[in-house]
């Protein structure tokens, strides 16, 4: 018996890692007006920011269905295999609800879903951690019962260079995005309980990767697991944000993550940030 584990492509995970590292990745869906794409097979990231900046309103995200998780389990449960699927954030999509229906088809075979509070890097960062437990040799078991404690301690800190996307999805205001956008104003948001968070503002993207670098500072990085740092169509910023944290904090940085539909058609281009699990407090 195998242990297979399923994500969806909010993780932005490449489909190349599929066979890298022998897991599943199913892919959401992203509707600019009358057109769908199936994310990450036939919208690319980088023709997902083109369109993403002459649409005059954001595209919609369609979740991944339960007929689309059954077909994905199938397979494995007739094989006797045990399953961990790890979806974006039940806050975030109704796609954690897809897969425990979905689970309910196969009552005779090994099911874990965990709800894993993430989305992009933090959960691609998750998918990680669960694909080393797997070939260490843990089950399907302890791994679900892991992730289910580690969750809580997975931090995602990212910095936002235009507002433009944060006025068209309704979060911000107009008049807030032309006085915010005058001043250089650059929110810094977070991954809380699951939902996308704002948690500072800062003038400037310098300062923003310095309020990023403070955050992780005071968590603390545990350098037991892997981290992740992410952007949404820069990746020059990227590095220079790795390159002000990765001198000052000890840190076992695995992947880069290119952020797609799911995140880039609320974060807009321009946005970096870094994943991570905390440290452990102090008893």
């Amino acid at each position: 018996m195998s242990v297979r584990i399923i994500t969806d492509s909010s993780s932005d995970l490449p489909f190349s890692y599929q066979e890298k590292w022998g897991i599943t990745i199913l892919p959401l869906r992203v509707r600019f007006g009358e057109e769908e794409f199936v994310d990450g097979r036939d919208l690319t990231a980088e023709q997902f920011y083109a369109r993403l900046a002459q649409a005059k309103e954001l595209p919609k995200t369609a979740q991944i269905t339960p007929a689309e998780f059954e077909e994905a389990i199938r397979p494995f449960a007739q094989a006797g295999d045990a399953i961990v699927i790890l979806p974006i954030s039940r806050e975030l999509s109704g796609t954690a609800a897809s897969a425990r229906i979905a689970r309910e088809q196969f009552p005779d075979a090994e099911i874990y879903v965990v709800d894993t509070l993430a989305v992009t890097f933090g959960l691609a960062l998750l998918v990680e951690i669960a694909i080393r437990m797997r070939d260490s040799g843990l089950s399907a078991k302890e791994i679900a019962s892991s992730l289910e404690k580690l969750k809580e301690r997975v931090r995602l800190y990212a910095v936002i260079d235009d507002l433009k996307y944060l006025r068209m999805g309704g979060r911000l205001s107009a008049a807030g995005a032309v006085m915010g956008s005058l001043l250089g104003i650059k929110p810094i948001v977070a991954i809380q309980e699951g939902k996308v968070c704002s948690i500072d503002k800062v003038r400037g993207l310098k300062a923003g990767y310095q309020a990023i670098l403070d955050r992780v500072k005071a968590d603390g990085v545990d350098s037991s697991y892997p981290s992740y740092f992410g952007h949404s169509n820069v990746p020059d910023a990227m590095w220079e944000l790795r390159g002000l944290i990765e001198p000052q904090v000890a840190m076992d940085i695995s992947e880069s993550c290119a952020i797609g539909p799911i995140v880039g058609t609320h974060a807009g281009p321009g946005c970096v940030g870094v994943a991570f699990i905390a440290a452990k407090a102090e008893k």
